[in-house]
């Protein structure tokens, strides 16, 4: 599986993934030089960073610069960029953290741009899964799952299994579940749903 590790500004968990390609969002160039990695490109305005800083950069990253002033955000800038270069699997780093826009922005992107994006943070990680059975790890205390459309969901090894169970965008109640089995099972008969898995 080819993989893009996306680093934002206010990345400070960076996951190491062996083979994968790092790609700097705005001043996450920096975030990626600060945890010993190297990163492919940067890609932003870069608004976040010095124009000092900046230049240093520049002489050992190559940089795709935009203006500050433009219809996407950095996040949706770097995430089109590894799609067109055909990554399988593409983790945005930093994510969650800061203000909530842009943490709503990033979800959207998810649901409705590249559903093979993985939302990480501190202790938090989200990612869809579509039609199929998929097996999760019991290492977060909590898991939520969000229907992205009508869909039909069965939970094996959970606090609160489900079996067969409609959920449309609007519920809810799919919140806070916790997986009680060595590996919880997802069913997913039809549709596509957000899991959303932390430790907080």
């Amino acid at each position: 599986m080819k993989t893009a590790i996306l680093a934002t500004p206010r990345a400070t968990d960076i996951p190491v993934v062996t083979g994968a390609t790092y790609i700097g969002v705005d001043a996450g160039a920096l975030r990626l030089q600060e945890a010993g990695i190297a990163p492919a490109f940067a890609v932003g305005d870069f608004d976040s960073m010095s124009p000092d800083a900046l230049e240093q950069m520049k002489k050992t990253v190559p940089i795709e610069r935009h203006p500050v002033m433009k219809d996407e955000s950095d996040a949706e800038l770097a995430v089109a960029i590894a799609k067109e270069k055909g990554f399988d699997r593409i983790v945005l780093a930093g994510a969650f953290g800061g203000r909530v826009d842009h943490t709503i922005a990033n979800l959207r992107l998810l649901a409705y741009r590249a559903r093979n994006l993985v939302l990480y943070d501190q202790g938090q990680v989200a990612f869809c899964l579509e039609a199929g059975v998929h097996r999760l790890p019991a290492r977060f205390r909590n898991v939520s799952f969000f229907a992205l459309e009508p869909s039909v969901i069965t939970l094996e090894g959970f606090l609160y299994p489900l079996d067969s169970r409609a959920i449309d965008v609007a519920d809810i109640y799919t919140l806070s579940n916790s997986i009680v089995a060595k590996e919880g099972i997802v069913t997913i008969a039809s549709g596509a749903v957000l899991c959303v898995m932390t430790d907080r």
